[in-house]
Parts: structure tokens; C-alpha cells; sequence
């Protein structure tokens, strides 16, 4: 009988034991999936304000045959000491619709690209004169030039954009001239027109016609 209690507490203690040990296991298994849980949260929350420059090239809406480099950041944070860096040397102001009637421009030693960015707010770009499509390629040849986006966010150096700096594509592409643009050239011609009637160089003609006499006279009744 006394052998029999014994592992009967013997069991007891036993199961008692194990019974701990699977709740400290579990408690210590749902504070690892709570810390990953907040990490994860953490960086998704941090993620969607950050900060992300490219460097683009597009067709000017107001001038057709222009192509410009437009510095934006697309991201939601503020985008801190912003620098580019570049595979080949970039050209500066290549004009020319011509290839083969194109001069190699010089190469670009100033500006936002050159200088850097102090800052760039979500939705801020700065925009450059880049040249024209026979200019560029003059200039360029066949070689790729590749920028790098480099920026930081709140002192922290964010992982770098890689932007191809593509001009072979704008060949044969039409960027037609925006209505606003249209309107604004006509607007300037019109005040150009004012102006130098203002200014006497083209005096203004008015002709007084007279009208005719009412063919009904008065009568006396």
C-alpha cells in the first residue's frame, strides 16, 4: 500500500511538472510571436514614410522636341542630402533634332545633379533642360548611362534607386503641344499686339461712319 502512494505522488508531481513546463514553453512562445508581431508592424508603419527619389527622363508638355530630367521623390517621408552618381559623364543642354548635324555637348558641371539636393518633400521634383533627342544621342553614342538615387531619411542613409537614363526610346515618339500651352502662345501674341499698338508702332484705325437719316420725317398733323 505504501508503494503504491508513493508513485502515485510520484505521478502527480510528475504530470504537476510537465504541466509547468508546457506553460512556460507556451508563454515563452506567445512573447516571441508578440516581439515579431511589433517588430513587423513597426516597420511596415516606418515603410510606408519613407522617402524614394528617381531620376526620369521625359518629353517637355510644352516644348515637343525637349527632353528633360525630372529629380522626384515618389515616396511619403521627407528625402534628406539627396546625391546622384552617374556610370558615364552626363551631358549638359545637347540641343539638335539631327544626329548627324548634333554637336557632343559638354559635359554637365552644375546644378541639382551635380551639387545635390539639400531636401525633397513627398511629391517634389526638380526639373532640368536635358536637350533634344539628336543632341543627346550625338553625345551619348550607344553607351547606357545609369544613375544612382541616393538619399536619407532622418539621418539614415536609405537603400540606394538605381534610374537607366533611357533616350533611345523617345525615337520616332511624338509628344503632341498641351491645349494650356497652345492657349498661352496665343495669349502672347495677343499681348505682343497690344503692346505695339499701345506703343504707336501700329496706330490703330477707327472709321466713323455716318449713319443714314431716317427716311420717315416728322409730319405735322
Amino acid at each position: 500500500m505504501d508503494n503504491e502512494l508513493i508513485i502515485a505522488i510520484r505521478d502527480v508531481s510528475s504530470s504537476i511538472d510537465w504541466s509547468e513546463g508546457i506553460t512556460a514553453l507556451a508563454t515563452l512562445l506567445l512573447a516571441i510571436l508578440t516581439l515579431v508581431y511589433v517588430i513587423l508592424t513597426r516597420k511596415i508603419l516606418s515603410s510606408q514614410s519613407d522617402p524614394c527619389v528617381v531620376l526620369t527622363v521625359v518629353h517637355d508638355e510644352n516644348r515637343s522636341s525637349v527632353l528633360q530630367l525630372i529629380a522626384k521623390n515618389i515616396g511619403t517621408g521627407l528625402a534628406h542630402d539627396v546625391r546622384f552618381e552617374f556610370s558615364h559623364p552626363i551631358p549638359s543642354k545637347a540641343w539638335g533634332l539631327s544626329t548627324n548635324k548634333s554637336k557632343k555637348a559638354d559635359e554637365m558641371t552644375d546644378g541639382p545633379l551635380i551639387n545635390g539636393i539639400p531636401a525633397l518633400g513627398p511629391g517634389e521634383s526638380r526639373k532640368i533642360d536635358w536637350g533634344q533627342y539628336g543632341g543627346l544621342k550625338a553625345s551619348i553614342g550607344e553607351s547606357k548611362i545609369i544613375a544612382t538615387c541616393r538619399f536619407k531619411k532622418n539621418g539614415k542613409e536609405m537603400p540606394p534607386v538605381i534610374c537607366p537614363l533611357d533616350v533611345e526610346s523617345f525615337s520616332g515618339t511624338v509628344a503632341a503641344e498641351s491645349p494650356s500651352s497652345k492657349t498661352a502662345k496665343e495669349l502672347e501674341k495677343i499681348s505682343k499686339t497690344v503692346q505695339q499698338l499701345a506703343s504707336g508702332f501700329h496706330k490703330l484705325k477707327v472709321e466713323i461712319i455716318s449713319m443714314p437719316e431716317d427716311s420717315t420725317n416728322d409730319k405735322n398733323i
